[in-house]
């Protein structure tokens, strides 16, 4: 099981059904994660989480193809503008390392702890 963690503001939208599709940079424990896997969610500086199964997976090269995608930017909840999107990319992951990276989409639904 990998896990990652996430924002409160993302774990609302994810629970909401507004977000099933979580954006990352393509790390090596990204690129392990296969259809079938189960993520766990974990809130930032809370004790909220979701267990999900990955249904599917998506890779984009640079911004560029992720934001040409627009079923997943919606799926993805995001709402910003394609340079907002990619300032926002930079403070969490950095400008050198989302430069260098690859971008990964990862579809999930939730499910129940088993």
């Amino acid at each position: 099981m990998f896990e990652y963690r996430i924002y409160k503001e993302v774990y609302d939208e994810m629970t909401s059904g507004r977000k099933n599709i979580e954006i990352r940079l393509l790390t090596d424990k990204s690129e392990k994660i296969q259809v079938g896997d189960k993520l766990t969610f974990k809130v930032i500086d809370d004790d909220l989480f979701l267990t999900t199964k990955v249904t599917d997976k998506y890779i984009f090269n640079n911004i560029d193809e992720l934001w040409a995608n627009e079923d997943v930017r919606r799926r993805s909840s995001i709402r910003d503008t394609k340079e907002d999107f990619l300032k926002l990319l930079y403070e969490i992951f950095g400008e050198d390392k989302v430069k260098s990276s690859k971008l990964v989409g990862i579809e999930f639904q939730i499910v129940k702890d088993e």
